[in-house]
């Protein structure tokens, strides 16, 4: 029989811990490594733009804290709030009568860019980054790569919300650069590496045909292939996020073809690079970087647990190696460091899954209810496609399970609600999309 993953006291104990990240602000985290490192900042987010590491540096970070409005939002940590907001707004003011474009007037506008992309406010995040920009090239001390971050968290937005054009446009002004005879370039290799992946995944969120489907992935393997030519010194996570993105790719291939062509695609191009990524991990990482080793972590296993258990029916040990790679997922949430909460709710449906096919229906009932919770959601697509894949999974056991036809229908509502509240170029996607990370140079340093 199945090997069950967890017992139900563990299953209690994991949903109570999810229950208790929700509350956090976005995919931040209490524990103390993670928070010690995260003090002077917004925290870690897959959602972030990157901007801290060269617009809020410690030391403009003591200057702007002098001011009573940042002091408590720095404090409280209600950055993703109206009450934050309001309090920037009045700092961008202050510091703007000070010195506009200086570092300190800058720097709290990155705050407010980085506070409006987790509230979903992005053509005020846009016009923030445009002004940023701006102001940057007038200001005689030049912040080293301010471009280049800029422009990333430009591209980003426009990649959140759907527009996928003018991500892909903007990561190529930095492609552009790029001397491949060579194999040279004016900025650093962290954000070439960005700025490819940017533009491979803007060309996967936008493949509409099958000549789409045929080039989508070459994209992520250029990316790939240039961190093997030029490695980031201090760590390989940009290498396993690489991967990562590069796996998903391949899924998403082989569910366009199923559903264009009507034919069953293998998922081994996806698990061989999920796989590959897992082999980036090895090893420690300083405890600024744990969050985002874990994230990894838990994304890669769960996309391995996924593919294994939806693909890999001739495997007599299927729902036991899922479930493997399941309980690993789980695993890199616990703990100081652990995986942000980002990603957690499809950790929460792939084990419900296992349990679905383990044949524990009521095990696998409570986990989903945990993974639909509404508390504290961020209307992130990411986040989004997590939601709807889960009530879509949820419908699948309440269809096979008797005299609950009424609630599988009310959960596959849920799901076409939540289709309906997701940006335009975003409706449609299959649940692994939520997978993908449009990963920002400063998530690695």
């Amino acid at each position: 029989s199945p090997r069950i993953i967890l017992s139900s006291r563990g299953t209690i104990r994991l949903q109570r811990q999810f229950t208790r990240r929700c509350r956090l602000f976005s995919s931040s985290s209490s524990n103390s490594a993670t928070a010690a490192a995260a003090s002077d900042g917004l925290g870690f987010s897959v959602a972030s733009l990157g901007l801290e590491q060269s617009f809020v540096q410690p030391a403009v970070v003591a200057s702007i804290r002098q001011l009573p409005e940042i002091e408590s939002l720095y404090q409280d940590k209600n950055f993703g709030s109206t009450a934050g907001i309001e309090n920037l707004n009045r700092a961008v003011d202050v510091f703007a009568s000070f010195a506009k474009g200086g570092r300190e007037h800058l720097a709290v506008c990155a705050l407010l860019a980085e506070s409006k992309q987790r509230m979903a406010e992005y053509q005020d995040v846009l016009e923030i980054l445009n002004e940023m920009e701006e102001l940057a090239q007038q200001d005689g001390s030049i912040i080293p790569n301010s471009f280049e971050d800029l422009t990333l968290a430009k591209a980003k937005t426009c990649w959140t919300k759907g527009d996928f054009d003018g991500a892909a446009e903007m990561c190529e002004t930095i492609i552009s650069t790029y001397d491949d005879l060579e194999e040279t370039f004016p900025t650093t290799n962290l954000h070439m590496a960005s700025a490819m992946s940017g533009k491979a995944l803007s060309q996967l969120a936008s493949m509409k045909t099958m000549d789409d489907a045929y080039s989508v992935r070459d994209y992520f393997r250029i990316a790939v292939k240039f961190l093997e030519r030029h490695p980031p010194s201090s760590n390989s996570l940009p290498q396993a996020a690489a991967y990562g993105n590069c796996g998903t790719a391949e899924a998403a291939y082989a569910l366009f073809l199923e559903e264009t062509n009507d034919v069953s695609v293998p998922m081994d191009a996806a698990l061989r690079c999920w796989f590959q990524g897992m082999q980036h991990l090895k090893g420690n990482v300083p405890a600024h970087l744990e969050m985002s080793s874990n994230t990894l972590k838990a994304n890669l296993q769960t996309n391995l647990a996924w593919g294994v258990l939806n693909y890999e029916m001739d495997r007599s040990d299927r729902l036991e190696k899922a479930s493997d790679y399941a309980k690993q997922a789980l695993s890199a949430h616990d703990g100081d460091g652990g995986a942000s909460v980002w990603g957690m709710r499809r950790v929460l449906s792939t084990v419900a899954d296992c349990y679905h096919q383990a044949g524990s229906a009521v095990t696998a009932e409570g986990l989903f209810q945990t993974a639909i919770d509404k508390k504290k959601v961020f209307q992130h697509p990411s986040v989004l496609l997590e939601f709807q894949d889960s009530y879509l999974s949820y419908a699948k056991l309440c269809e096979n399970w008797e005299k609950r036809e009424s609630d599988a229908k009310r959960q596959s509502d849920k799901a076409m609600e939540i289709e309906n509240q997701l940006p335009d170029g975003w409706k449609g996607k299959s649940g692994i999309y939520s997978s993908l990370w449009f990963w920002t140079p400063s998530d690695f340093l």
